[in-house]
């Protein structure tokens, strides 16, 4: 592997790693974070995989174990008012065989290998 390929897999190994302490940390004001916490008290890693803002919410994929990944819907805006996330899980296979970016399938590749070391 080049130097500049070590250099990019190592800063998005430390931007996953700095994000999921962010995320688990417990502050409030983070949405994803509550909702991670809700949905899995007993998380240790959560590594974003995706993020997709939409109009009325944002969507994003987030490795939570070897085997899964949470597809987290979390609303926004006058539309986040009585309306909670929502939780999808999915297969890590399964993800891994639809198309994505080469960013995307990089985090993913990434977020294993951490956690697996883990």
């Amino acid at each position: 592997m080049s130097t500049g390929k070590q250099k990019a897999v190592e800063a998005i190994r430390q931007d996953l790693l700095q994000s999921s302490a962010s995320l688990l940390a417990g502050n409030e004001a983070d949405a994803l974070g509550g909702a991670l916490r809700r949905f899995f008290p007993k998380l240790n890693h959560a590594f974003v995989v995706n993020w997709i803002p939409e109009q009325a919410e944002d969507i994003y994929w987030v490795l939570v174990s070897r085997t899964d990944i949470a597809e987290i819907e979390i609303p926004r805006g006058n539309y986040a008012e009585g309306n909670p996330p929502l939780l999808k899980i999915l297969d890590v296979g399964a993800y891994r065989e639809k198309r994505h970016s080469r960013d995307v399938r990089q985090k993913l590749e990434i977020g294993l290998e951490l956690i697996k070391s883990s």
